[in-house]
């Protein structure tokens, strides 16, 4: 009978990570740089189609370079997806799926399905192994609701089957208004897509959440305002070193050709 003990499972939290990571901070290494997607994407269904929205803001760390920016990404005539992460790489992503769609369509003669555009990208994405920023969430006849923690508190909350148009709408615009007067890294403004078997509506925007505000005050202080209390000059001593490229000129012999 073999000697070997497996080890059973234990429920709950494992911190096994937690005490490596503690020992690895204790031996200098430093830790990991954390990286965010830094954007309020949602969707949900409702009896006759599918709403989909997404904020417009577009930052780098705490400078946001662009509030209009569109974020909502056309796969094929029936489906759309929603894109946070890294700008450039959901964009490239997106425009690389709708091409192998249109192909896949042409050579079908038929409309692409959902789950096949959902493969080809996931297939895509997992030959990378996380390298490439972007996180899609894809609709069409077949759709998921997804979001931020706000957002997707917000629809799970309110979220019920059936629901009308008007009701659907109303919903995705709380969510992404709950995540974006919320979060730092959305916001601007909401842009929304309905989408049906019969035709696609776009609101650009659907709302304005926030706009750019000027200075209330000129906060430029005269100078001697604030009062010098102690002043410390420290003597620094250098070394200067002069440096000198010389170069060589004259006649140069002609080379003897064969």
């Amino acid at each position: 009978m073999s000697g070997l003990a497996f080890e059973q499972p234990t429920g709950g939290f494992v911190f096994d990570n937690c005490r490596r990571n503690e020992i690895l901070l204790n031996n200098g290494v430093l830790p990991g740089k954390i990286h965010k997607t830094g954007t309020t994407i949602a969707a949900i269904t409702y009896k006759d189609g599918v709403v989909i929205a997404a904020d417009s803001r577009c930052t780098a760390g705490n400078i946001i370079f662009d509030d209009n920016v569109l974020k909502i990404h056309r796969l094929s005539d029936n489906i759309y997806a929603l894109g946070a992460g890294t700008s450039a790489d959901c964009d490239f992503q997106t425009r690389l799926l709708e091409s192998q769609l249109e192909l896949l369509k042409l050579n079908q003669d038929r409309q692409v399905r959902v789950a096949t555009a959902v493969r080809k990208i996931q297939q895509h994405l997992f030959r990378y192994q996380g390298y490439i920023g972007a996180y899609l969430i894809i609709v069409g006849v077949d759709v998921t609701g997804s979001g931020g923690y706000t957002s997707l508190s917000v629809i799970e909350d309110r979220y019920k089957e059936n629901m009308t148009e008007d009701e659907a709408k109303q919903l995705v615009r709380d969510a992404l208004y709950a995540s974006t007067t919320t979060d730092l890294y959305s916001g601007s403004k909401i842009n929304m897509f309905v989408l049906t078997k019969e035709k696609l509506d776009k609101f650009l925007p659907y709302e304005v959440v926030a706009t750019r505000t000027e200075k209330q005050a000129d906060y430029t202080l005269a100078k001697g305002t604030t009062e010098v209390l102690t002043t410390n000059v420290k003597k620094i001593e250098f070394d200067i070193v002069n440096e000198r490229v010389t170069t060589a000129t004259g006649a140069h012999e002609a080379m003897e050709l064969a």
